[in-house]
Protein backbone atom coordinates (compact mmCIF):
# COMPACT_ATOMS: atom_id res chain seq x y z
CA UNK A 1 0.00 0.00 0.00
CA UNK A 2 0.99 3.62 -0.82
CA UNK A 3 1.24 6.29 1.61
CA UNK A 4 1.56 10.04 1.13
CA UNK A 5 2.55 11.61 4.40
CA UNK A 6 1.14 15.18 4.54
CA UNK A 7 4.97 17.43 3.78
CA UNK A 8 3.89 19.39 7.18
CA UNK A 9 1.71 18.58 10.31
CA UNK A 10 -1.24 20.94 9.62
CA UNK A 11 -4.32 19.23 9.57
CA UNK A 12 -5.82 21.41 7.30
CA UNK A 13 -4.65 19.64 4.12
CA UNK A 14 -6.02 17.36 1.51
CA UNK A 15 -2.91 15.20 2.31
CA UNK A 16 -3.05 11.94 4.32
CA UNK A 17 -3.62 12.78 7.89
CA UNK A 18 -0.74 10.95 9.51
CA UNK A 19 -1.41 8.49 12.57
CA UNK A 20 0.64 11.69 14.81
CA UNK A 21 -1.68 14.48 13.64
CA UNK A 22 -4.80 12.94 14.59
CA UNK A 23 -7.00 14.98 17.18
CA UNK A 24 -9.92 12.63 18.18
CA UNK A 25 -9.44 10.19 20.81
CA UNK A 26 -12.26 7.91 20.84
CA UNK A 27 -13.55 9.97 24.08
CA UNK A 28 -13.22 13.61 21.86
CA UNK A 29 -14.74 11.67 18.97
CA UNK A 30 -17.81 11.22 20.87
CA UNK A 31 -18.27 14.26 22.73
CA UNK A 32 -17.38 16.12 18.88
CA UNK A 33 -20.43 14.04 18.24
CA UNK A 34 -22.62 15.18 20.98
CA UNK A 35 -21.88 18.89 20.49
CA UNK A 36 -22.61 18.14 16.58
CA UNK A 37 -25.85 16.62 16.86
CA UNK A 38 -27.53 18.59 19.88
CA UNK A 39 -29.41 21.31 16.94
CA UNK A 40 -32.45 22.54 16.23
CA UNK A 41 -32.73 21.45 13.01
CA UNK A 42 -33.22 17.99 14.53
CA UNK A 43 -35.63 19.64 16.96
CA UNK A 44 -37.47 21.24 13.72
CA UNK A 45 -37.22 17.71 12.51
CA UNK A 46 -39.22 16.26 15.39
CA UNK A 47 -41.76 19.16 15.61
CA UNK A 48 -42.93 17.98 12.20
CA UNK A 49 -44.28 14.50 13.19
CA UNK A 50 -46.68 14.03 15.70
CA UNK A 51 -50.31 16.25 15.71
CA UNK A 52 -51.41 18.93 15.67
CA UNK A 53 -48.21 19.76 13.28
CA UNK A 54 -47.64 16.19 11.20
CA UNK A 55 -50.01 13.09 10.79
CA UNK A 56 -48.44 10.07 12.38
CA UNK A 57 -48.77 8.89 15.85
CA UNK A 58 -46.48 7.95 18.46
CA UNK A 59 -45.87 4.62 17.09
CA UNK A 60 -45.01 5.54 13.45
CA UNK A 61 -42.54 8.44 14.66
CA UNK A 62 -40.54 6.63 17.23
CA UNK A 63 -40.31 3.83 14.02
CA UNK A 64 -38.86 6.75 11.75
CA UNK A 65 -36.42 7.82 15.18
CA UNK A 66 -34.82 4.49 15.50
CA UNK A 67 -34.71 3.46 11.72
CA UNK A 68 -32.44 6.57 11.12
CA UNK A 69 -30.04 6.25 13.73
CA UNK A 70 -29.50 2.84 12.90
CA UNK A 71 -28.57 4.09 9.38
CA UNK A 72 -26.41 6.61 10.43
CA UNK A 73 -24.31 4.48 12.62
CA UNK A 74 -24.13 1.87 9.94
CA UNK A 75 -23.66 4.49 7.31
CA UNK A 76 -21.06 6.07 9.17
CA UNK A 77 -19.09 3.49 10.13
CA UNK A 78 -18.83 1.54 6.94
CA UNK A 79 -18.13 4.85 4.46
CA UNK A 80 -16.02 6.37 7.36
CA UNK A 81 -13.23 3.82 7.04
CA UNK A 82 -11.39 4.63 3.97
CA UNK A 83 -10.76 8.23 6.19
CA UNK A 84 -9.40 6.48 8.98
CA UNK A 85 -7.60 3.78 7.36
CA UNK A 86 -5.60 6.05 5.15
CA UNK A 87 -6.25 9.15 6.63
CA UNK A 88 -7.99 10.80 3.23
CA UNK A 89 -10.42 13.37 2.71
CA UNK A 90 -14.11 12.82 0.76
CA UNK A 91 -12.59 15.10 -1.68
CA UNK A 92 -9.86 12.23 -2.25
CA UNK A 93 -11.81 9.50 -1.66
CA UNK A 94 -14.37 9.96 -4.29
CA UNK A 95 -11.72 9.83 -6.96
CA UNK A 96 -11.85 6.40 -6.56
CA UNK A 97 -15.29 5.98 -8.07
CA UNK A 98 -16.23 8.79 -10.23
CA UNK A 99 -13.18 9.39 -11.66
CA UNK A 100 -10.10 12.59 -10.73
CA UNK A 101 -12.62 14.85 -12.77
CA UNK A 102 -15.40 13.40 -12.16
CA UNK A 103 -15.18 13.56 -8.37
CA UNK A 104 -15.66 17.06 -8.78
CA UNK A 105 -19.13 16.57 -9.79
CA UNK A 106 -20.16 15.09 -6.47
CA UNK A 107 -17.99 17.49 -4.54
CA UNK A 108 -19.81 20.72 -5.75
CA UNK A 109 -23.59 18.22 -4.85
CA UNK A 110 -21.72 17.63 -1.05
CA UNK A 111 -21.22 21.49 -0.98
CA UNK A 112 -24.37 23.02 -1.73
CA UNK A 113 -26.65 21.18 1.29
CA UNK A 114 -23.35 22.10 3.31
CA UNK A 115 -23.87 26.01 2.76
CA UNK A 116 -27.22 26.18 2.58
CA UNK A 117 -27.66 24.28 6.31
CA UNK A 118 -24.49 26.54 7.44
CA UNK A 119 -26.78 29.51 6.69
CA UNK A 120 -29.83 27.77 8.23
CA UNK A 121 -27.86 27.42 11.66
CA UNK A 122 -26.56 30.95 11.74
CA UNK A 123 -29.92 32.02 11.22
CA UNK A 124 -31.38 30.16 14.03
CA UNK A 125 -28.29 31.59 16.11
CA UNK A 126 -29.43 35.20 15.08
CA UNK A 127 -33.12 34.33 16.30
CA UNK A 128 -31.98 33.55 19.30
CA UNK A 129 -29.82 36.56 19.83
CA UNK A 130 -32.67 38.35 19.04
CA UNK A 131 -34.32 37.02 21.75
CA UNK A 132 -31.60 37.32 24.03
CA UNK A 133 -31.50 41.05 23.47
CA UNK A 134 -35.09 41.69 23.46
CA UNK A 135 -35.58 40.24 26.75
CA UNK A 136 -33.09 42.19 28.17
CA UNK A 137 -33.34 45.42 26.47
CA UNK A 138 -36.49 45.34 25.15
CA UNK A 139 -34.95 46.07 21.34
CA UNK A 140 -35.81 44.57 18.45
CA UNK A 141 -36.51 45.81 14.73
CA UNK A 142 -36.97 44.01 11.68
CA UNK A 143 -33.66 44.42 10.17
CA UNK A 144 -31.72 43.54 13.29
CA UNK A 145 -32.00 39.77 12.30
CA UNK A 146 -30.15 40.06 9.16
CA UNK A 147 -27.09 42.05 10.89
CA UNK A 148 -27.04 39.66 14.05
CA UNK A 149 -26.93 36.89 10.91
CA UNK A 150 -23.69 38.73 9.43
CA UNK A 151 -22.20 39.07 11.89
CA UNK A 152 -22.51 35.45 13.51
CA UNK A 153 -21.94 33.75 10.60
CA UNK A 154 -17.90 36.07 10.60
CA UNK A 155 -17.51 34.77 14.33
CA UNK A 156 -18.06 31.27 12.93
CA UNK A 157 -15.83 31.82 10.05
CA UNK A 158 -13.32 33.45 12.39
CA UNK A 159 -13.82 29.96 14.68
CA UNK A 160 -13.08 27.97 11.73
CA UNK A 161 -10.19 30.04 10.36
CA UNK A 162 -8.23 28.36 12.92
CA UNK A 163 -8.39 25.16 12.49
CA UNK A 164 -9.66 21.52 13.37
CA UNK A 165 -8.02 21.79 17.13
CA UNK A 166 -10.02 25.00 17.74
CA UNK A 167 -13.01 23.47 16.32
CA UNK A 168 -12.38 20.40 18.62
CA UNK A 169 -12.35 21.76 21.79
CA UNK A 170 -14.81 24.14 21.23
CA UNK A 171 -17.10 21.35 20.21
CA UNK A 172 -16.59 19.37 23.44
CA UNK A 173 -16.62 22.27 25.83
CA UNK A 174 -19.76 23.01 23.78
CA UNK A 175 -21.25 19.43 24.07
CA UNK A 176 -21.01 19.14 28.04
CA UNK A 177 -22.82 22.87 28.67
CA UNK A 178 -25.43 22.33 25.62
CA UNK A 179 -26.21 18.62 27.04
CA UNK A 180 -26.88 20.62 30.95
CA UNK A 181 -29.26 22.68 29.69
CA UNK A 182 -31.26 20.84 27.33
CA UNK A 183 -31.50 18.55 30.00
CA UNK A 184 -33.03 20.85 32.41
CA UNK A 185 -35.56 21.64 29.36
CA UNK A 186 -37.20 17.96 29.13
CA UNK A 187 -37.02 17.29 32.52
CA UNK A 188 -39.27 20.50 33.02
CA UNK A 189 -41.40 19.80 29.95
CA UNK A 190 -42.22 16.71 31.20
CA UNK A 191 -43.42 17.95 34.76
CA UNK A 192 -45.11 21.04 33.45
CA UNK A 193 -46.46 20.12 30.06
CA UNK A 194 -49.65 18.23 28.95
CA UNK A 195 -48.27 15.51 26.79
CA UNK A 196 -50.90 13.31 25.77
CA UNK A 197 -48.48 10.04 25.01
CA UNK A 198 -51.57 7.87 25.31
CA UNK A 199 -53.95 10.13 22.95
CA UNK A 200 -50.87 10.23 20.19
CA UNK A 201 -50.22 6.34 20.46
CA UNK A 202 -53.61 5.27 19.98
CA UNK A 203 -53.91 7.40 16.92
CA UNK A 204 -54.72 6.32 13.45
CA UNK A 205 -51.84 8.48 11.94
CA UNK A 206 -50.42 6.97 8.24
CA UNK A 207 -48.12 4.73 6.92
CA UNK A 208 -48.69 6.03 3.28
CA UNK A 209 -46.88 9.41 1.83
CA UNK A 210 -45.93 11.35 5.20
CA UNK A 211 -44.69 8.84 6.69
CA UNK A 212 -41.72 8.16 3.98
CA UNK A 213 -41.29 12.02 3.55
CA UNK A 214 -40.95 12.06 7.79
CA UNK A 215 -38.35 8.81 7.31
CA UNK A 216 -36.40 10.06 4.37
CA UNK A 217 -36.47 13.65 6.37
CA UNK A 218 -34.80 12.08 9.18
CA UNK A 219 -32.17 10.01 7.04
CA UNK A 220 -31.60 12.82 4.97
CA UNK A 221 -30.76 15.30 8.27
CA UNK A 222 -27.40 13.08 7.88
CA UNK A 223 -27.17 11.98 4.28
CA UNK A 224 -24.83 15.01 3.46
CA UNK A 225 -22.70 14.07 6.36
CA UNK A 226 -22.65 9.84 5.86
CA UNK A 227 -20.30 11.27 2.67
CA UNK A 228 -17.96 13.14 3.96
CA UNK A 229 -17.83 11.63 7.15
CA UNK A 230 -13.67 10.86 6.44
CA UNK A 231 -13.32 14.06 6.75
CA UNK A 232 -13.87 13.50 10.21
CA UNK A 233 -12.68 9.65 11.01
CA UNK A 234 -9.33 10.71 9.13
CA UNK A 235 -9.09 12.47 12.55
CA UNK A 236 -9.56 9.38 14.74
CA UNK A 237 -7.38 7.79 16.13
CA UNK A 238 -7.04 4.10 14.31
CA UNK A 239 -9.52 1.58 15.77
CA UNK A 240 -12.58 -0.13 14.25
CA UNK A 241 -13.68 0.04 17.70
CA UNK A 242 -13.49 3.80 18.17
CA UNK A 243 -15.08 4.11 14.57
CA UNK A 244 -18.23 1.78 15.68
CA UNK A 245 -17.97 2.67 19.29
CA UNK A 246 -18.05 6.68 18.86
CA UNK A 247 -20.59 6.45 15.89
CA UNK A 248 -22.90 4.72 18.75
CA UNK A 249 -22.23 6.82 21.46
CA UNK A 250 -21.75 9.83 19.93
CA UNK A 251 -24.78 9.93 17.81
CA UNK A 252 -27.53 7.47 19.25
CA UNK A 253 -28.39 9.74 23.08
CA UNK A 254 -27.75 13.39 21.08
CA UNK A 255 -30.36 12.04 17.85
CA UNK A 256 -32.96 10.38 20.20
CA UNK A 257 -33.16 13.03 23.15
CA UNK A 258 -33.25 16.66 20.28
CA UNK A 259 -36.20 14.17 18.46
CA UNK A 260 -37.85 13.40 21.32
CA UNK A 261 -37.71 16.84 22.30
CA UNK A 262 -39.05 17.85 19.25
CA UNK A 263 -41.53 15.59 19.65
CA UNK A 264 -43.09 16.54 22.62
CA UNK A 265 -42.65 20.38 21.81
CA UNK A 266 -44.97 19.98 18.94
CA UNK A 267 -47.15 18.05 20.14
CA UNK A 268 -48.12 20.38 23.44
CA UNK A 269 -47.23 23.83 21.17
CA UNK A 270 -48.24 23.02 18.00
CA UNK A 271 -46.46 25.77 16.63
CA UNK A 272 -43.46 25.19 13.94
CA UNK A 273 -40.84 27.81 14.84
CA UNK A 274 -38.23 26.24 16.62
CA UNK A 275 -36.92 29.41 18.83
CA UNK A 276 -40.62 30.68 19.47
CA UNK A 277 -41.66 26.94 20.54
CA UNK A 278 -38.53 27.08 22.95
CA UNK A 279 -39.12 30.23 24.16
CA UNK A 280 -42.65 29.31 25.45
CA UNK A 281 -41.59 25.91 27.06
CA UNK A 282 -39.12 28.09 28.89
CA UNK A 283 -40.32 28.35 32.89
CA UNK A 284 -39.25 31.85 33.52
CA UNK A 285 -36.96 34.79 31.52
CA UNK A 286 -33.84 33.89 32.80
CA UNK A 287 -34.36 30.28 32.11
CA UNK A 288 -35.18 31.58 28.37
CA UNK A 289 -32.43 33.68 28.16
CA UNK A 290 -30.18 30.79 29.18
CA UNK A 291 -32.17 28.31 26.80
CA UNK A 292 -31.50 31.41 23.80
CA UNK A 293 -28.19 31.07 24.49
CA UNK A 294 -27.68 27.29 24.47
CA UNK A 295 -29.10 27.46 21.03
CA UNK A 296 -27.07 30.29 19.86
CA UNK A 297 -24.07 28.11 20.82
CA UNK A 298 -25.58 24.75 19.34
CA UNK A 299 -25.31 26.57 15.59
CA UNK A 300 -21.75 27.00 16.26
CA UNK A 301 -20.80 23.53 17.30
CA UNK A 302 -22.87 21.63 14.45
CA UNK A 303 -22.14 24.41 11.72
CA UNK A 304 -17.92 24.32 12.33
CA UNK A 305 -18.18 20.01 12.18
CA UNK A 306 -21.02 19.75 9.69
CA UNK A 307 -21.39 22.31 8.18
CA UNK A 308 -18.30 24.47 7.22
CA UNK A 309 -15.92 21.23 7.18
CA UNK A 310 -16.77 19.67 3.80
CA UNK A 311 -17.49 22.66 1.63
CA UNK A 312 -14.05 24.31 2.83
CA UNK A 313 -11.91 20.96 1.81
CA UNK A 314 -14.00 20.44 -1.53
CA UNK A 315 -12.31 24.21 -2.46
CA UNK A 316 -9.41 23.38 -1.08
CA UNK A 317 -9.17 20.38 -4.00
CA UNK A 318 -11.19 22.16 -6.88
CA UNK A 319 -9.75 25.51 -6.71
CA UNK A 320 -6.28 25.04 -4.95
CA UNK A 321 -6.86 27.12 -2.40
CA UNK A 322 -5.70 27.55 0.98
CA UNK A 323 -7.10 26.57 4.11
CA UNK A 324 -8.37 29.88 5.30
CA UNK A 325 -9.59 31.49 1.92
CA UNK A 326 -11.52 28.03 1.58
CA UNK A 327 -13.12 29.04 4.93
CA UNK A 328 -13.89 32.44 4.02
CA UNK A 329 -15.82 31.76 0.76
CA UNK A 330 -17.45 29.10 2.26
CA UNK A 331 -18.80 32.01 4.84
CA UNK A 332 -19.30 34.26 2.03
CA UNK A 333 -21.83 31.86 0.32
CA UNK A 334 -23.34 30.83 3.27
CA UNK A 335 -24.62 34.53 3.29
CA UNK A 336 -26.32 34.25 -0.13
CA UNK A 337 -28.34 31.24 1.34
CA UNK A 338 -31.31 32.95 2.35
CA UNK A 339 -32.31 30.24 4.92
CA UNK A 340 -34.92 32.02 6.29
CA UNK A 341 -37.13 31.15 3.24
CA UNK A 342 -35.97 27.30 3.61
CA UNK A 343 -36.70 27.03 7.36
CA UNK A 344 -40.21 29.49 6.97
CA UNK A 345 -42.02 27.09 5.69
CA UNK A 346 -42.05 23.04 6.83
CA UNK A 347 -43.16 21.97 3.29
CA UNK A 348 -40.00 23.47 1.84
CA UNK A 349 -38.26 22.65 4.24
CA UNK A 350 -38.77 18.65 3.70
CA UNK A 351 -38.67 19.56 0.01
CA UNK A 352 -35.08 20.70 0.21
CA UNK A 353 -34.14 17.80 1.92
CA UNK A 354 -36.03 14.57 -0.26
CA UNK A 355 -34.68 16.59 -3.37
CA UNK A 356 -30.68 16.36 -2.39
CA UNK A 357 -30.92 12.99 -1.20
CA UNK A 358 -32.43 11.70 -4.14
CA UNK A 359 -28.58 12.05 -5.18
CA UNK A 360 -27.23 11.57 -1.89
CA UNK A 361 -28.24 8.54 -1.57
CA UNK A 362 -26.96 6.98 -5.03
CA UNK A 363 -23.80 8.59 -4.02
CA UNK A 364 -23.13 6.51 -1.23
CA UNK A 365 -24.26 3.70 -3.00
CA UNK A 366 -21.87 3.93 -5.61
CA UNK A 367 -18.63 4.77 -2.71
CA UNK A 368 -19.70 2.04 -0.96
CA UNK A 369 -19.83 -0.62 -3.50
CA UNK A 370 -16.26 0.89 -5.18
CA UNK A 371 -14.97 0.39 -1.86
CA UNK A 372 -15.98 -2.73 -0.22
CA UNK A 373 -16.85 -5.12 -3.23
CA UNK A 374 -14.84 -3.37 -6.50
CA UNK A 375 -11.63 -2.35 -4.10
CA UNK A 376 -12.29 -4.65 -1.80
CA UNK A 377 -10.82 -2.42 0.85
CA UNK A 378 -7.68 -1.74 -0.78
CA UNK A 379 -7.00 1.73 -1.69
CA UNK A 380 -3.61 2.90 -3.76
CA UNK A 381 -3.06 6.28 -1.81
CA UNK A 382 -0.44 7.33 -4.82
CA UNK A 383 -2.69 7.28 -7.30
CA UNK A 384 -5.43 8.74 -5.53
CA UNK A 385 -3.28 12.13 -5.64
CA UNK A 386 -2.00 11.50 -9.20
CA UNK A 387 -4.23 14.47 -11.19
CA UNK A 388 -3.68 13.62 -14.80
CA UNK A 389 -4.08 11.02 -17.24
CA UNK A 390 -1.56 8.58 -15.99
CA UNK A 391 -3.84 7.96 -12.91
CA UNK A 392 -5.82 4.42 -12.85
CA UNK A 393 -8.14 7.10 -11.66
CA UNK A 394 -8.18 9.01 -14.69
CA UNK A 395 -10.74 6.88 -16.64
CA UNK A 396 -12.23 8.37 -19.69
CA UNK A 397 -11.22 11.89 -19.64
CA UNK A 398 -10.75 12.01 -15.95
CA UNK A 399 -14.36 10.59 -15.50
CA UNK A 400 -15.90 6.99 -14.39
CA UNK A 401 -18.85 6.97 -16.41
CA UNK A 402 -19.80 3.86 -14.41
CA UNK A 403 -19.80 6.49 -11.25
CA UNK A 404 -21.55 8.61 -13.18
CA UNK A 405 -24.57 7.01 -14.68
CA UNK A 406 -25.16 5.29 -11.28
CA UNK A 407 -25.81 8.67 -9.94
CA UNK A 408 -27.69 10.28 -12.46
CA UNK A 409 -30.01 7.15 -13.40
CA UNK A 410 -31.39 6.08 -9.88
CA UNK A 411 -31.44 10.09 -8.82
CA UNK A 412 -33.39 11.28 -11.82
CA UNK A 413 -36.00 8.24 -11.44
CA UNK A 414 -36.65 8.65 -7.67
CA UNK A 415 -36.33 12.50 -7.85
CA UNK A 416 -39.61 12.30 -10.60
CA UNK A 417 -41.35 9.23 -9.36
CA UNK A 418 -40.05 8.54 -6.47
CA UNK A 419 -39.03 11.34 -4.22
CA UNK A 420 -40.72 10.53 -0.49
CA UNK A 421 -38.66 7.64 -0.90
CA UNK A 422 -35.77 8.93 -2.60
CA UNK A 423 -33.15 7.98 -0.35
CA UNK A 424 -33.80 4.94 0.48
CA UNK A 425 -34.53 3.45 -3.19
CA UNK A 426 -31.71 5.09 -4.41
CA UNK A 427 -28.73 3.79 -2.36
CA UNK A 428 -29.30 0.51 -3.15
CA UNK A 429 -30.28 1.07 -7.02
CA UNK A 430 -26.91 2.69 -7.16
CA UNK A 431 -24.80 -0.35 -5.42
CA UNK A 432 -26.06 -2.48 -8.05
CA UNK A 433 -26.12 -0.97 -10.45
CA UNK A 434 -22.61 0.50 -10.33
CA UNK A 435 -21.64 -3.33 -9.36
CA UNK A 436 -22.96 -4.60 -13.22
CA UNK A 437 -21.51 -1.13 -15.30
CA UNK A 438 -18.26 -1.48 -13.25
CA UNK A 439 -16.95 -4.64 -15.14
CA UNK A 440 -18.52 -3.46 -18.59
CA UNK A 441 -16.18 -0.06 -18.46
CA UNK A 442 -13.08 -1.39 -16.56
CA UNK A 443 -10.75 -3.98 -16.47
CA UNK A 444 -10.47 -5.20 -12.95
CA UNK A 445 -8.67 -2.34 -10.38
CA UNK A 446 -5.27 -1.92 -10.50
CA UNK A 447 -2.90 -3.91 -7.75
CA UNK A 448 -2.27 -2.11 -4.83
CA UNK A 449 1.94 -1.84 -4.76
Amino acid sequence: MNNVQSPKPATESLQPTSDQNRVFSGTSYVLMWWSSLIVIQAFVLGQAFLPPIGKMNLLQSLLILVIAAVTFVVMFSLNGQAGMKYGIPYSIQARSGFGIQGSKIVEFLRALPAIVWFGIGTWIAALSFDGILTSLTGFTAPWAKFVYFAVLQAVQVVLAYRGIRTMKWFNIIGSIVIAAVMTYMLVHILNTRDFKVEESWKSAGTWGTPFWVGLTGAIGVLATVMLNISDITRHLVKSQRSLWFGHVAGILPPWFFMLTLGLIAGATLGTWDPVEALMQLSPHPAAMIVLLTFILLAQFTTNLTINILPPTLIFMDVFRMRWSTAVVLTGVLGVFSFPWLILGNMETFFNFILYYSSLFGPILGVMLCDYFIIRRRELNVAALYTTDASSPHWYAGGFNIAGILSIVVPGTITMIWFLPMSWMIGLPSAFLMYLVLYPLFHAQPESIP
